[in-house]
């Protein structure tokens, strides 16, 4: 097992500040710029602010009594803590932020033990770069934030033999969320066939009852339907379980998505057996019928992210291995792992993080300024229904709604024509719904930029 110096502890602990520097950039700015939203950016936000004053994870915008019946995340305790120094997005924002760009701690390590300094550093700031992690900071905060790190871990212990780390973080995978448990049962099959049978049998059985036991059991507990809300997009192939191997591949899009999932590796991951983690992910993405779960726009990828990276270092040592000559492995070697760091930073196009480089980024229009002075004419105990993009930004408070045809009556309503209409189709959707909010007594408070802020 290689040992790290000084020089590449400097190098790392670069990379670090760099990615969370621009992760939490990148995020913070978007949020500013009014392009969070109340999914899921508002309901953790709410979520998190509720935990934090000791008090159940109630989401106002899903209508939901406590959040954990949603989807099974008791992991987002943790950010609880730091609402007592600052109760506001931002951060969950930065935290998530650090927590991806720490996850490459254990990437590099795991690299570091199969192949020289630099070939390593490059695997990791491919890692760093990928779509996954990149598309999941640019779309909010879930509590994926905690599974890259988790996952990353897990495999390092076991290839360190660190049983005890492993075993805690696959107890940590399992109260992330409920579509993770999962792969804590794959992880006791890979274990199995490297020959740890007895830990990878107790393991993989342990997960399949762990997931019966949240999916049938604990989240309908918690669900005011009385049933795991998210079963849907699988009863198609539950049901006809032959239509699995035509369900993985259709629509198209899906082939793109598994593709892109080691194509900035290089497609280096299938030459390792640390690829076979990536099936339950196979699984639960492409076997569903929301797009959502297998584009890439999303945050699903991250979690697979670091199994990829990992996986890619041990195949390129695995290549290396079968190049008797030391130049030619040196170059093969080299040239490759640099050639990954290029992949991740171009696939797929549009890469979020780019657009750091870019002054526009930057510059806040006349619209967002505006914005900020009317959200402070919002008393903070006040009962809100605000646009989806608006949301996020009064989400520490007991009653926020999403501004729709079904939201109810509250104190105030708060709208923007420049803002996304999301979930309604267009600005003249927003507009109409605040003329009905006016016609029913609401009186305008404040007109300003496309801004509109009434009260009961």
């Amino acid at each position: 097992m290689a040992s790290i110096d000084r020089r590449e502890t400097a190098w790392l602990s670069g990379l670090i500040l760099v990615s969370a520097c621009a992760y939490a950039l990148f995020g913070v700015l978007r949020h500013w710029h009014f392009g969070s939203s109340a999914f899921d950016l508002g309901i953790f936000d709410q979520a998190v602010w509720h935990l934090s004053r000791f008090e159940t994870p109630a989401s106002t915008i899903v209508g939901l009594p406590n959040l954990f019946g949603d989807h099974f995340h008791p992991i987002i305790t943790l950010f609880a803590p730091l609402y007592w120094i600052a109760p506001q997005a931002e951060t969950l924002i930065v935290a998530q932020a650090v927590l991806f760009a720490l996850s490459a701690v254990p990437v590099f390590l795991f690299s570091r033990a199969r192949l020289p300094f630099g070939p390593s550093l490059s695997l990791t700031i491919a890692y760093a770069l990928f779509w996954g992690l990149q598309r999941a900071i640019a779309f909010d905060v879930h509590e994926i934030a905690f599974a890259p790190l988790a996952i990353a871990t897990a495999i390092l212990a076991i290839d360190r033999r660190q049983w005890p780390l492993f075993w805690a973080m696959a107890l940590l995978l399992v109260v992330v969320k409920e579509d993770l448990i999962p792969l804590v049962a794959f992880f006791g099959v890979y274990l199995f066939m490297r020959g740890e049978r007895r830990q990878g049998a107790v393991l993989a059985i342990g997960g399949v009852m762990a997931f019966l036991l949240v999916v049938r059991v604990i989240l309908p507990s918690l669900n005011p339907a009385g049933a795991y809300p998210f079963a849907a997009p699988y009863r198609g192939v539950i049901e006809r379980p032959w239509t699995i191997p035509a369900a993985l591949v259709t629509p198209p899009g899906k082939l793109l998505t598994a593709a892109l999932w080691v194509a900035p590796f290089a497609c280096l991951p299938l030459l390792s057996d640390l690829s076979l983690l990536l099936i339950p992910f196979v699984l639960t993405r492409l076997l569903s019928t929301t797009p959502a779960h297998w584009s890439t726009i999303f945050h699903y990828s991250a979690p697979l992210a670091p199994i990829v990276a990992m996986a890619a270092a041990d195949g390129l040592a695995r290549l290396g291995r079968r190049l008797r000559h030391p130049q030619v492995r040196m170059r093969v070697v080299y040239g490759v792992a640099g050639l990954a760091a290029l992949l991740s930073s171009i696939l797929p196009e549009r890469q979020p993080l780019w657009t750091l480089f870019s002054p526009r980024h930057y510059q806040s229009s006349a619209s967002a300024t505006a914005g900020y002075d009317v959200l402070r004419r919002v008393p903070r105990d006040a009962s809100v229904v605000a646009q989806a993009a608006i949301a996020p930004h009064l989400s520490e408070r007991n009653r926020i709604y999403m501004l729709d045809r079904t939201a109810p009556d509250a104190d105030y309503v708060i709208a923007d024509g420049d803002a996304s209409p999301w979930p309604l189709e267009t600005a003249a959707d927003v507009a109409s719904l605040i003329r009905d909010r006016r016609n029913r007594g609401y009186r305008v408070v404040a007109e300003q930029q496309g801004w509109t802020l009434l009260a009961r």
